[in-house]
């Protein structure tokens, strides 16, 4: 299947090799005379491979376009397939991208054989922005940016019956995920305890135990209303910002859209890509200020109490994270250890700055 361009006589491309320029024309209804492949983002990706092509061409074709297939890691690959990530962003493209008040990347092609697990995105090359990277963290410029478009997108769709007509769009309740994401916490919680001691504060290792006894307990709470549309992995590798310091922004990485509740996606921007130290002084006025961008977007009938408890359980949820890149998942290469390291420090001290531990009960 083809979303757009003509590559449906072709198949989808296993690998970069297969994006060949004979394939390439046929994608972008242009002549590709010459492509040259950079692969981009090694150890920030767990479930893709993505890569820059630069295209000698003639015709009405963009000279770069980012390229995005699934990872060539067969775990990883597997649960991916299992979520249905890759078939999850290309119809994020296809069906609510124009409607998302946030930039994100233009689709160029797509082309999908979901039977053979193939897939492959020809996505716009954001070559004016810079893309945040996760191991410096992010300034607290990058965070009110990110949370006042978090708070716009939110507001969009909160409550939208449009959301419950896309039926490959699922809902945190929905059986793959309690299937597949329970075991991953339960299984590598014991590893990372143990691996990552030096990191993981007393206080938080404690809420690490107690969130191995209660996690389908925690997913059944965050699974209630109210829903909208959420990205699921607001974290920095998946944003771009002027790099003039300016106020434009963008968001990448769509495979793990949900319905779920808004506030996580707050959760995990601060949990995973804010210093700790930064998250002592900035997370209740992000909070704060990520409550009153849904007022103002017209949200009614949603507290900042209520805001507030919802996060809480969503810093809990969102430990399966820390577990997952930690213990279970290939992270490719040495940036992707120390991403590691920077999830688990960071998202077990989260759960410290909001007080989760209150919302175990």
């Amino acid at each position: 299947m083809t979303s757009s361009g003509g590559a449906a006589q072709l198949p989808t491309p296993r690998a970069l090799d297969d994006l060949t320029p004979a394939w390439l024309s046929d994608a972008l209804a242009a002549d590709v005379r010459a492509v040259t492949i950079d692969e981009i983002g090694a150890g920030s990706g767990i479930f893709g491979i993505i890569a820059r092509l630069t295209l000698d061409h003639g015709g009405d074709a963009p000279d770069t376009v980012i390229a995005k297939l699934p990872t060539a890691a067969e775990a990883n690959l597997q649960v991916g397939l299992a979520l249905r990530l890759y078939e999850r962003e290309a119809r994020f493209y296809a069906d609510i991208a124009a409607d998302v008040p946030a930039r994100v990347p233009r689709l160029h092609a797509a082309s999908m054989e979901p039977h053979a697990g193939a897939f492959c995105l020809l996505l716009e090359d954001l070559s004016d922005l810079r893309v945040g990277d996760q191991l410096d963290g992010l300034t607290e410029h990058q965070a009110e940016l990110v949370t006042d478009a978090l708070a716009a997108l939110h507001a969009r769709f909160w409550d939208a019956p449009q959301l419950r007509t896309f039926h490959w769009l699922p809902a945190l309740s929905d059986p793959m995920y309690l299937a597949a994401v329970p075991p991953i916490y339960h299984g590598g919680w014991p590893i990372v305890r143990e691996r990552f001691a030096d990191l993981i504060e007393p206080a938080a290792s404690t809420i690490g135990d107690r969130v191995d006894k209660q996690f389908e307990e925690i997913i059944d709470r965050c699974s209630r209303g109210p829903l909208t549309l959420i990205h699921t992995d607001t974290r920095l590798d998946n944003l771009f910002f002027d790099p003039n310091g300016g106020d434009a922004t963008a968001i990448i990485d769509w495979q793990l859209a949900l319905r779920g509740r808004a506030v996580s996606d707050l959760a995990y921007l601060l949990g995973t890509s804010m210093n700790v130290a930064d998250q002592d002084r900035l997370y209740e006025p992000l909070l704060r200020r990520y409550h009153d961008g849904l007022i103002a977007h017209g949200v009614t009938d949603y507290s900042l109490d209520q805001c507030r408890r919802d996060y809480a359980e969503h810093a809990l949820y969102y430990l399966c994270g820390a577990v997952s890149i930690s213990a279970t998942f290939d992270t490719g290469n040495e940036r992707g250890a120390r991403l590691a390291r920077a999830f688990v420090e960071r998202q077990f001290h989260h759960t410290l700055v909001c007080d989760a531990a209150a919302a175990l009960g």
